[in-house]
């Protein structure tokens, strides 16, 4: 069995260590190798995306599936870009590709519920791109049969990735935004939805990766707070004039997002819920 992660980072450092451990792995990176303490119990090699695309036909070959967890850029995925030839090329022993899009894609609902067939309206370049990258890996799935799954992702926290570190380097600043939503997931959900995609194949499906409880920024910000025994937060309203503009950016679309559709056809459920579950366990293992 093996694998491709194309821009290994914090989600795959969690997922590998669900995958069998006699599994090959390729995780590739941009500019800089990373190398995490699990590596030494599954057989990974690390290397940089150029080198892969100069090797392309040594490591495609037999790869069973890919993950693609790399940002587009303007002219939408590298991958995509790139690859899309030997993707099609190796499609017979090709199971799973998976690709992380965002839920950017959907744009502001003013804070109502969206789903999976809700409409695309982002109101930002992040979600323009990420939904030019999906329709572009559509038409793998569409034209050529290749099992395309899109995972839409929202705010991702988990170990040494949370507003606790924030707070701890005194860098958390509390958007005060009346009636304002976000959706967020823990690292190890993500995981944990994936590797039952992973055994459940469902090529062309999309799904929302969410827990089950959005909720506003302000809200995490100050349990958390609560937890570390901090009292006082830097906050500023929404509207200030003093907000820079890119901070002010994440927090014009607003919406709720549902999680219904992976639970019912991959039989997902979040081991966090909501995000009071998801900071105590940190919290816990951070004492």
């Amino acid at each position: 069995m093996k694998f491709i992660f194309f821009g290994a980072g914090y989600c795959s450092k969690f997922l590998i260590p669900l995958l069998p451990k006699k599994a090959e792995i390729i995780c590739t990176h941009n500019k800089q190798i990373k190398k995490y303490a699990n590596d030494k119990k599954h057989n990974i090699k690390r290397i940089l995306f150029d080198d892969f695309l100069k090797n392309r036909d040594f490591f495609f070959k037999g790869t069973n599936f890919i993950l693609n967890s790399i940002p587009p850029n303007p002219n939408g995925d590298i991958v995509f870009q790139n690859l899309s030839d030997d993707i099609i090329k190796n499609k017979d022993e090709l199971t799973w590709l998976g690709y992380f899009s965002s839920t950017s894609v959907y744009g502001d609902h003013k804070g109502k519920w969206v789903d999976e067939e809700s409409p695309l309206k982002p109101s930002n370049l992040r979600g323009k791109l990420r939904k030019k990258a999906e329709e572009q890996f559509l038409t793998l799935f569409n034209m050529n049969e290749i099992p395309i799954h899109i995972f839409r992702l929202p705010g991702i926290y988990g170990p040494n990735r949370s507003v606790f570190d924030r707070l701890r380097g005194q860098k958390c600043l509390e958007i005060i935004k009346k009636n304002h939503f976000f959706s967020r997931i823990h690292v190890e959900d993500i995981a944990s939805a994936l590797k039952k995609s992973m055994k459940k194949i469902t090529p062309g499906e999309i799904f929302n990766i969410t827990d089950d409880m959005p909720c506003s920024s302000s809200e995490v910000i100050r349990y958390a707070a609560k937890l570390l025994g901090i009292n006082k937060i830097n906050s500023i309203n929404y509207n200030d004039p003093e907000l820079p503009e890119k901070v002010r950016s994440f927090y014009n679309d607003n919406k709720k997002v549902k999680n219904k559709k992976i639970k019912k056809i991959l039989e997902w459920t979040p081991k966090f819920r909501d995000y009071k579950l998801g900071l105590n366990k940190i919290f816990q293992l951070s004492e």
